[in-house]
């Protein structure tokens, strides 16, 4: 997505916050109704905004990470409701069509290139993310990922994948000040961003790097197919403004018996 696409979502984002798109905005059917759980706040008002104290949200989210109630049973997708077309000439319009999922997240992918299951997960990865819900986070993580990781976190660092989810939901509330809701992920084919090297093989280099020269291999042998993309995320903070937290940003996935996992 280029510079002027990213400013329109910032643009749209603000026009649109109330929930624009619950009807086709081209004048279609309705789409079926999206549902929205909300979460208990990890912060809540009390820290957030102007009193927002990113030591403090990082003991929070650890503690609700270290009470986290594990278990296996498979990751419940959800649904999404029928494809979505802006008005034309509308700032919503330069985003695309996009599809309201069961959890009320506004998904813009093509699903030529990315199945509607992937995307979905990567929903609840995010959603999970801004809810500190390390029991849904792993599920949607590779599981070899999670082993590896373990064993490299306690050996370099001293600490284990529980406090690393803690970290990545801090760091994402930082950007938003306190607790935020995702409300938009887009997912687009990723750019060439290296001209000696495939992006995927760049990708697993480094985790070579980290776990020993034969991850990507056992990754390979382990999975139907790796998948290479970027997304964008948007989501609306405590205070209610909706705002872009990450953009143009590479995600790899992994699909293994038609469940799709991502790393990190």
């Amino acid at each position: 997505m280029n510079i002027t696409k990213l400013a329109a979502l910032a643009a749209a984002a603000v026009l649109c916050t109330a929930g624009c798109g619950s009807r086709s905005e081209s004048g279609g059917s309705q789409i079926s109704t999206a549902v929205t759980t909300a979460a208990p706040p990890i912060g809540g008002s009390e820290n957030s905004g102007e009193k927002y104290d990113s030591a403090k949200y990082l003991d929070m989210i650890k503690e609700r990470a270290d009470k986290a109630e594990l278990d296996s049973e498979p990751l419940v997708l959800g649904s999404v409701g029928k494809l979505v077309s802006p008005a034309a000439g509308s700032l919503a319009a330069d985003l695309g069509d996009y599809r309201v999922s069961s959890g009320g997240v506004k998904l813009y992918y093509d699903e030529k290139l990315f199945p509607t299951e992937l995307m979905l997960t990567l929903e609840k990865y995010f959603t999970a993310l801004s809810e500190a819900d390390y029991n849904t986070y792993r599920k949607c993580i590779f599981p070899s990922y999670l082993d590896e990781m373990d064993k490299y976190l306690a050996k370099d660092y001293g600490y284990d994948m529980k406090t690393s989810f803690a970290k990545q939901c801090s760091n994402l509330a930082d950007m938003t000040e306190g607790d935020f809701t995702v409300t938009r992920i887009k997912l687009e084919e990723a750019p060439d961003y290296y001209k000696d090297a495939d992006n995927i093989d760049k990708y697993f280099g480094r985790l070579d790097k980290l776990f020993g020269s034969g991850y990507y291999q056992s990754v390979k042998d382990d999975s139907d197919r790796i998948i290479d993309a970027c997304f964008f995320l948007m989501g609306k903070t405590a205070e209610g403004g909706e705002r872009i937290i990450v953009g143009e940003y590479e995600i790899v996935f992994a699909e293994k018996d038609g469940r799709y996992y991502t790393f990190g």
